[in-house]
């Protein structure tokens, strides 16, 4: 019956959007407003969010001030992890009120939480008093499958800062609004006033900046101009998207005090991310990346950095998810047809949508014709298999679109389904058997 109304009414509707903020409201009292005895920290943007609030918790707590995390990836409390199995980027209230109110029993003083535009639109976190706000990025394009438009979007992200000055005020506690130098709409979202304003870039002036980039397959390096003080970075994070994510992380801990003593030498042992990059290494002559690169600004950054860095042919295994525009999912397609050596399109989430549909449209971006390195393999494992069969010494496979997740859905069904787990499992069997290209 729950599942009916939710087809029966849009997902915009007032009744919905009122149902979400009730929601929110009942689970905030309940739980006795939590997030007012914990130091905010809320990260927004399209596409790095998951990274950068795990680099901010993790630079955080072993820096040795206890902090809690909600991501689409995992959760925190402390050094606590969990697996985030819901599949969204910003939990219901219950879920969230209930994780903020274990932070404060176990005495965290801080929490990074990881906030979409439709979390914002729906009031999920209505209660929460954001007290850092933190813009990765916006871009064009993205998430229009629930905003009528760019503008809209762009608009809905604002009201994270907006909220700086609105919200409930923590004794001592400032408002913080930390940007992005080098996004096209940093504009709009300086607009917003704090009681500080910090800004990082990779290009131009601000208060956080990082300069002599080296970036190879292994490592990123680099050095941080920080007001009055210089850091030397190198760290195993690959990418030049993720010195972005880096950049934004650690001008948060800088800009909430939190000293910058042990920063150099954390990042240098950072274990990675899950499902983000993660190499799947079984001593094979080519490099396997998992990534969860689903939307076309993700994914463009994440074949731009291997492309650079690849001795051989780029592999990519892709598949369109479900909730995705038309023009969003074609947008890959060109994407992968400019960047990837060889294509091999196979089944992502569909969920309700027709594989085959989801598949068409990210055809239309593809100016290849079938068998011209470009392969369509309805069946996810299969088309992994094929992927790491074909790979030669020097190449690298990537896996795209589901990172972390380990429940894929198919209509009504989910099946347990993690592409790292997949993965090692055929590089294992295929080692075994001498089955692997040796020269």
């Amino acid at each position: 019956m729950f599942n009916l109304l939710r087809k029966l009414i849009p997902e915009r509707s007032p009744f919905r959007l009122f149902y979400h903020k009730l929601q929110a409201i009942i689970a905030t009292i309940y739980f006795r407003f939590p997030a007012n005895k914990l130091r905010i920290i809320a990260v927004t943007g399209t596409s790095g969010k998951s990274t950068t609030v795990n680099l901010i918790h993790y630079l955080i707590q072993y820096s040795g001030t206890k902090c809690g995390a909600i991501s689409t990836i995992n959760f925190f409390v402390g050094e606590k992890e969990l697996p985030n199995e819901s599949l969204r980027t910003t939990l219901r209230p219950w879920q969230t009120q209930k994780l903020l109110r274990k932070m404060v029993r176990e005495k965290c003083k801080f929490c990074v939480l990881e906030v979409s535009s439709h979390a914002i639109d729906q009031s999920r976190l209505w209660g929460v008093a954001f007290d850092t706000a933190v813009l990765v990025n916006v871009s064009d394009n993205e998430h229009l499958d629930y905003h009528d438009n760019f503008a809209e979007y762009v608009q809905t992200k604002t009201k994270i800062f907006r909220s700086l000055n609105t919200s409930y005020r923590k004794p001592h506690i400032p408002k913080i609004s930390i940007l992005n130098r080098d996004d096209e709409n940093f504009e709009i979202f300086e607009d917003f006033p704090a009681d500080r304003i910090w800004t990082f870039t990779t290009k131009k002036r601000a208060d956080v900046s990082a300069s002599d980039i080296i970036l190879t397959s292994q490592r990123s390096e680099f050095k941080i101009n920080l007001p009055n003080h210089k850091l030397k970075i190198s760290t195993p994070i690959i990418g030049a998207h993720n010195v972005e994510n880096l950049l934004a992380a650690i001008t948060v801990v800088v800009a909430n005090g939190i000293s910058m003593v042990k920063i150099e030498k954390l990042l240098k042992t950072f274990p990675g991310i899950p499902g983000r990059l993660e190499p799947i290494d079984e001593k094979q002559n080519f490099s396997v990346v998992v990534d969860f690169s689903y939307k076309p600004s993700a994914l463009k950054a994440v074949l731009n950095t291997l492309k650079n860095l690849v001795k051989g042919r780029l592999i990519v295994i892709f598949g369109g998810c479900y909730g995705r525009t038309s023009e969003n999912l074609k947008a890959c397609g060109e994407l992968l047809d400019q960047l990837a050596d060889e294509i091999v399109l196979t089944t992502d989430d569909p969920n309700d949508s027709d594989p085959k549909v989801l598949s068409t449209y990210i055809k239309a971006g593809i100016d290849r014709k079938e068998g011209e390195h470009f392969f369509e393999i309805e069946d996810r494992y299969e088309a992994i298999r094929y992927g790491i069969f074909v790979a030669e010494k020097d190449d690298c496979v990537l896996i795209a679109g589901r990172g972390h997740e380990k429940i894929q859905c198919i209509g009504s069904q989910r099946i347990p389904f993690d592409d790292r787990e997949v993965t090692r499992e055929i590089l294992q069997f295929a080692q075994k058997e001498n089955l692997l290209d040796k020269d």
